[in-house]
Parts: structure tokens; sequence; C-alpha cells
């Protein structure tokens, strides 16, 4: 089954994280993608573990793409790259601002021969403004959207979301905007520059905490895992482990103090309602955690979990792997003899993921160079003058 943006060309000029998963979302949906790499390749090739020779870092956000190696500094090569670019439909990057420009690749001089086409800039903390010069990686962004200062427990220290969060949200976000693009240049014609930022995804992504410094003007307090809004909504200890208990309504707080044998809660004026929940959080959650610890996890997950109530595991990846959900969705895959996630997109009830395995640096420079009408003695010239990697 062909993806939805089957016969679309995207020129990835990406490096590390936020735009090269983005260009991986739109190859799983159907796009022919074309990384656009220096001589050593994408910054992520080189961060390690490797497996067979490539690092699993660059491999996890890479598949689907065709890999065109080029010195930018090379006057022959900066022609070629000028010629892909205007003849794609769109061009992403996430590049240090100036960068663009001075490959010549800038949205204004494309755009005049070009006029389809869709430009997406993914930038740290946006395009103009006081910051705009300013470079960051995750753990920067987390730490300036705010996002640190809520996480942990109550009397700890900031906490960081394990993953590279603020990239995976701006690579969702710009390929979100590429997609609306086009679909808006299907109705007129015209394409146009579409820009997010990763403070700002971050930012973006955090409405229910805002919201509440909003209403109050203060600092939202950090709470670990415990919800600042419903309660009880965290993570309890069982006999053997842990669990995630979320209730989000009397109903369901009703039902939870029955199967838990805590029916004497229903009738204490400080668990009445959800807002009085809220402020006796810490008396709440001590009462049922002296329930939940006397038997194993997946005693509780029958019994609330049956009843309907939202109610989960820890789990660790192995655990996350072998999990029969996650399987039937076909969330992991062997391919080439090596295990790797699959894709969370599905049109038609198929599995929306590029067959194409993540590339070799210049594993398709040559076939590329050929579309473009340079071949035989004149890439050979291309490749010995150091413009061009073929791998």
């Amino acid at each position: 089954m062909s993806g939805p943006l089957a016969g679309v060309r995207v020129l990835e000029f990406g490096n590390l994280v936020a735009a090269p998963y983005c260009g991986m979302l739109l190859a799983d949906l159907g796009a022919d993608v074309i990384k656009v790499e220096p001589p050593d390749g994408d910054l992520a090739r080189h961060i390690g573990p490797f497996v067979a020779g490539m690092s699993v870092f660059y491999r996890a956000i890479n598949r689907g793409k065709r890999s065109f190696a080029a010195d930018p500094k090379h006057p022959d090569a900066r022609h070629l790259l000028w010629e892909l670019a205007r003849s794609s439909d769109v061009v992403i990057h996430n590049l240090r601002r100036g960068a663009m420009e001075r490959m010549g690749l800038d949205y204004e001089g494309l755009a005049e021969r070009n006029h389809g086409l869709v430009y997406g800039v993914i930038s740290a903390f946006g395009t103009s403004g006081p910051y705009a010069d300013r470079s960051g990686i995750d753990l920067v962004f987390q730490g300036e959207s705010g996002m640190m200062s809520i996480g942990g427990e109550p009397n700890g220290e900031p906490q960081k979301t394990a993953t590279t969060i603020a990239d995976f949200v701006a690579g969702t976000n710009a390929a979100l905007l590429v997609a609306a693009a086009l679909t808006s240049r299907g109705v007129t014609g015209q394409g146009r520059l579409v820009e997010t930022s990763l403070r700002d995804g971050l930012i973006g992504v955090q409405s229910g905490w805002n919201a509440l410094y909003f209403a109050t003007g203060d600092q939202p307090p950090r709470t670990g895992t415990a919800s600042p809004v419903t309660a009880p909504n965290q993570t309890f200890a069982t006999s053997d482990g842990h669990l995630n208990l979320a209730i989000v309504s009397d109903r369901h707080f009703v039902r939870a103090c029955e199967l838990l044998d805590l029916q004497k809660l229903l009738s204490d004026e400080r668990f009445s309602s959800n807002e009085a929940r809220v402020v006796h959080r810490n008396e709440l959650a001590f009462l049922i955690q002296e329930v939940l610890a006397v038997k194993p996890t997946d005693h509780w997950m029958e019994l609330l979990g049956g009843a309907g109530l939202p109610v989960g595991r820890i789990l660790t990846l192995p655990q996350v792997f072998s999990d029969p959900q996650v399987i039937h969705n076909q969330m992991v895959l062997t391919r080439e003899g090596m295990t790797t996630q699959g894709s969370p997109l599905r049109s038609e009830g198929s599995v929306l993921m590029a067959d194409r395995p993540p590339p070799a640096l210049g594993e398709h420079t040559a076939a590329i160079a050929a579309e473009l009408g340079v071949a035989g003695s004149r890439l050979e010239r291309m490749i010995s003058d150091g413009a061009l990697l073929v791998g």
C-alpha cells in the first residue's frame, strides 16, 4: 500500500535528531526522502554503540531515506544541491541560522524558481528574536521550557525525561506543518515557509501545567508521579513492584474504594470531591498505599483493570517489547537480522512504515546524481575532486 505522501520528494538537511526524525516520519508516510550529508556524515553516525558498523542512534531515526553525500563548500556540489532543492517538493532542515543561506539554499531564493516549494525550518529558540543565534540541545530546552522545574519529587532535584523529547516533539510538529502545507499547496499551487522551534514545542505540550500557572500566577509545585489536578493519580508500590492508578472522576473513585475495601473514605469530607482529594492527596495516597502494598501487581491489575479503572504496570523495555499488544501492533520488528521498533502510524488498517533501511553514507549519491543528469566521467570527476562521496 502506497503511503499518502507517495510521489512527494523531500530534501532533508538534518543533523542528529529533530529534522532526521521529521524526515523519517515523512518517509513512513510514503515520501521519497533524500538525506543530504557532508562527507563525514550526520553527526549521529558517530555516536555509539554500533551494530554491524552502524550507529544504533543513527539507525533509529533514518529508515526509509536515500543518502546523498556532498561537500557544500565545493561549487559543483553546491550547484547539484541547488538543482535538487529546486526540483523537490519539500526542503527541511535543523541547521544553525545562516547555514542554508551560505549554501545558497535560502527559502526566498529557492521559492523564486520553485513556487510550490514547502520549506520547513526547525530551530532551537526561533529564527528571529533575541535568542535566534543561540544553540541548544534537549537538556537545555527541557530546562528553559519549565519542564524540569515541574519534574521530580516534591523535595528533590529538577528532573529531565529520559528521552530527548524536545527533538521528537519538534520533528513531529515539523512533519505536521509540512503535511498541512502540502495540502494547502494542492489547493493554491503555492508552497510556503513553515517553522517550529524545539523550546516552543516543549512549552506547547505542557498546556495543563501552563494553564495552572496562568490561572494562579504561581509556580506549580513538583508532585512526583502524582497529578496536580486529580487524585488519586500516581504510582503506588505493590508487594512485588509498582503500578500506576489514575482516578479522574467521582464515579471511578467510588468504584476504587469499593474494590479496595476502603468504603470508609466515601464518608470522609477530605475525599468528598476531586478538589478535596487533591488538597489531601498525601493522606489519601497513604491510605491507598497501605492496601496495595499487601498483594502483587497482577492481582490489582486483574481486580482494578477488570473493573474498567485506569491502571497499568511500569514495564521495562524487555517487557514492553514482549507485550502482546505491542507485538500485535507491529511495534517491534525484525529486519535484516536486527530487531527494531515499528511505526505508530496507520492508514486503512495497515502500518505506515518505509521498507528501505537506514542508508550508508553516500549510498545513493551516484543514483541521485544520475537523476540530475550527472553520470560517467563527469560523476567520476566530481568524486575525485571531493565534491561528492559515493558509499
